[in-house]
């Protein structure tokens, strides 16, 4: 990866017993030099909608800064392809709307 991109890494996490959720992030130059780590518990959520949160609110944290380009690192595969979807199409979710048209200055 070029050193003048960010690489967002996410992981959703679910609590099975309280079926609370909160999500958690790590951002890097490159693969290198860590940024920030940032989480956020989001209550009674679905598996899908958490990692919609934590790829919103990782790319919300990056939006000012000069980059490149940014490296999504997810293990939802059925978040990447709605994500990817949504560039072809308009998507019914509210936020993966707001992932599209977040003003990203890369």
């Amino acid at each position: 990866m070029p050193e003048c991109w960010i690489n967002l890494c996410t992981d959703g996490v679910v609590q099975i017993i309280s079926e609370n959720t909160a999500t958690k992030g790590v951002i890097t130059i490159g693969n290198r030099e860590k940024i920030m780590g940032y989480n956020s518990n989001f209550g009674k959520c679905s598996v899908f909608d958490t990692k919609l949160w934590d790829i919103f609110d990782g790319l919300a944290l990056i939006h000012n800064r000069s980059y490149d380009g940014v490296l999504i690192q997810t293990d939802s595969l059925k978040v990447v392809k709605a994500i990817q979807n949504s560039f072809l199409s308009s998507s019914n979710s509210a936020l993966i709307r707001c992932i599209d048209h977040l003003p990203l200055n890369g």
